[in-house]
């Protein structure tokens, strides 16, 4: 009888891998393509595929065919098995095994065969699975996983390179005065936070955020100054990044910006407010800002999954309830209807 594995020992460990990556959910690209149709040739299957899988998706980073979905929930994946137990794994016939009786998709998949091997890291963390499929079954002792087995290392070294490219394309878009990512990384990861939320059908929350009367606090109390403000800021909005696929940057000057994936319409503007809230303690002076401190105002988009979906459209979006915010006095929020 099937039952969803629990997930491995290392899975923290597996996860800070695989989004330091910032590979899922990413379109497919050739070097992995080739390992896959490597596989299927040498295997003669009928479709062979590499998924990631992060906490709750199995991504499909190539596949042999367009008949693969490209992201699966993971407690639906075949591949599960294999990323729990960190090992090769055959089944000659899936309709018949009893390892997946009851599995909710294998009475629906036109296969019947599968063999697949995981892509582990130096300290031994499946992330992925390299995997073949055949529409007949097949004697599961008779296969050797050799082959696939060292197609899988190919693609762990092509992913440990993009891992590499990613950690140098991460300065590139980092603001070294806050930390946080700035516009280039910014328009980046909202691109790929809107490709998730088209694919998952699930909301899209978007905050740009404005320091209030910056300007006033720059000319009279110098740059300096208003640069630790940015700081301290940055620090602040940091705080509010709580899951891998949140992200916070410096939008331009001092607005800022927060993407969340995933998140409604109540969750964003709980976050609003723990924001405002944290700045209101942080208590930063600010001689002609409301209350002779520092405030911020924040507008708020959250995207209907079911609606057209576009990086610009939530930019403008968010915009006009920021502008409304400031309109209303500043140091507020306001959510876009």
């Amino acid at each position: 009888m099937f039952v969803v594995p629990p997930p491995p020992a290392n899975e923290n460990a597996r996860l800070e891998f695989l989004h330091a990556c910032g590979i899922m959910d990413t379109p497919r690209d050739e070097r992995f393509d080739r390992v896959t149709r490597l596989a299927a040739r040498f295997y003669q299957a009928d479709v062979a595929f590499l998924g990631f899988i992060d906490e709750r998706y199995q991504w499909m980073k190539s596949a042999t065919s367009d008949g693969v979905a490209p992201w699966i929930e993971r407690d639906k994946s075949v591949c599960q098995i294999v990323i729990a137990s960190g090992e090769p794994l055959v089944f000659g016939d899936m309709r018949t095994d009893p390892r997946l009786d009851g599995h909710p998709v294998v009475p629906y998949l036109p296969f019947r065969f599968y063999a697949g091997v995981p892509l582990l890291t130096e300290d031994g963390a499946a992330v992925a699975s390299l995997c073949v499929l055949k529409r007949d079954a097949q004697d599961a002792s008779q296969v050797d996983l050799g082959a696939l087995t060292d197609l899988g290392a190919v693609a762990m070294d092509e992913l440990e390179l993009w891992r590499h490219n990613r950690e140098l394309a991460h300065l590139a878009e980092t603001c070294a005065l806050t930390g946080l990512r700035n516009r280039r990384g910014f328009d980046t990861a909202l691109d790929r936070a809107v490709l998730r939320a088209r694919r998952t059908a699930t909301p899209l929350s978007l905050l740009l955020i404005d320091l209030d009367y910056f300007k006033l606090l720059n000319d009279a109390r110098g740059h300096q100054a208003g640069d630790d403000v940015l700081r301290v800021f940055g620090r602040i909005l940091g705080s509010a990044v709580r899951r891998p696929d949140d992200v916070a940057a410096r939008y331009g000057g001092e607005e800022f910006a927060l993407i969340l994936p995933d998140t409604d319409k109540a969750g964003a503007t709980d976050i609003a407010r723990s924001i405002r809230k944290a700045v209101a303690e942080a208590a930063m002076p600010h001689p002609h800002g409301v209350g002779e401190r520092v405030t911020a105002s924040i507008g708020i988009v959250v995207a209907d999954p079911s609606a057209a979906l576009d990086s610009e459209t939530l930019i403008a979006r968010a915009d006009t309830a920021l502008y409304r915010a400031k309109q209303s006095g500043r140091d507020c929020c306001v959510v876009d209807e």
